[in-house]
């Protein structure tokens, strides 16, 4: 090699390594570390993937942003209709008795097939003036669905009456306090028993301590629930009226209460003849109640 310095020319013998067992290695050869000789930068695929990239970017930032500043309920919160199993709600419309007010009703909708594992509601307020209904089990227009549920158990329940209808069960257990009852159930020994115990693709429902002015459990087929468990819930307006229900046992505890103040011989807690089960007990008691 040939070393120029200034006017000087440096003659500088080639080096070798030394040969060890192996033929000569030069050195850059023997580390010698890949590198493609041309890299183009550019062109219209490369375009096309730095503007995807910028667009996914823009896109998730944009459904963040809407996310944390949308107005979809998600439940147990009021004023809104839940399409279980879905977390996300629908906003009802203003109240038509009170355009001024937004409505708060907690509306639960059963999809023809729903399952769920629980459907619990504990510590509800209820009540609004002018309301017919303070709970109410219901179908949809033009459906004919059954709430199939394997064990119903009320706990410290409370309200102006109660009206149950249509109801299929194997146990029928009541033990409230009323301020004046009807129980004309029909003792039907070919009632089935119901199980529902497999959880696999069920989903479930809580909503507790919170104000609403009613709670509407409405189906849009059969629908499907392990165990649905209602626990202080008290209405100070309107009634429970209670429909379309196949149960393995429905049971109400000593503790709900159930009375306007008329006296006891005007019955607020009516079980009609279409209530069906193969065994009934009954542990009502009469005694002047007003629930307000």
């Amino acid at each position: 090699m040939r070393l120029k310095i200034g006017p000087k020319t440096i003659n500088i013998p080639s080096a070798r390594l030394p040969q060890i067992g192996l033929p000569y290695l030069k050195l850059l050869t023997a580390f010698r570390i890949p590198f493609p000789k041309k890299m183009r930068v550019g062109g219209n695929k490369f375009a096309f993937a730095s503007m995807g990239v910028v667009v996914a970017g823009f896109a998730a930032t944009f459904f963040v942003v809407i996310a944390g500043t949308s107005d979809v309920p998600v439940w147990p919160k009021p004023g809104a209709a839940y399409a279980l199993p879905n977390v996300n709600g629908i906003p009802l419309e203003p109240d038509i008795e009170d355009p001024a007010r937004a409505n708060q009703t907690l509306q639960i909708n059963l999809a023809a097939g729903v399952r769920l594992t629980n459907l619990t509601l504990n510590n509800l307020d209820l009540g609004k003036a002018g309301l017919t209904d303070c709970v109410t089990i219901q179908r949809t227009t033009n459906t004919t669905g059954w709430l199939y549920v394997d064990n119903w158990v009320m706990t410290g329940v409370s309200a102006p009456s109660l009206s149950m209808e249509n109801v299929e069960t194997g146990n029928l257990t009541l033990a409230a306090y009323t301020d004046g009852h009807a129980l004309d159930a029909t003792i039907d020994s070919t009632i089935t028993e119901i199980n529902i115990e497999s959880s696999r693709g069920s989903g479930i429902f809580l909503a507790e301590n919170s104000v609403v002015d009613r709670v509407i459990i409405q189906m849009g087929g059969d629908a499907i629930i392990g165990t649905m468990t209602m626990t202080d819930m008290d209405c100070s307006v309107g009634g429970w009226n209670i429909d379309y229900v196949k149960a393995g046992a429905i049971t109400m505890d000593a503790t709900s209460k159930f009375g306007d103040g008329d006296g006891i011989n005007l019955a607020d807690f009516v079980v009609s003849s279409t209530v069906k089960a193969r065994n009934i007990t009954d542990n009502l008691v009469d005694t002047p109640i007003t629930v307000k």
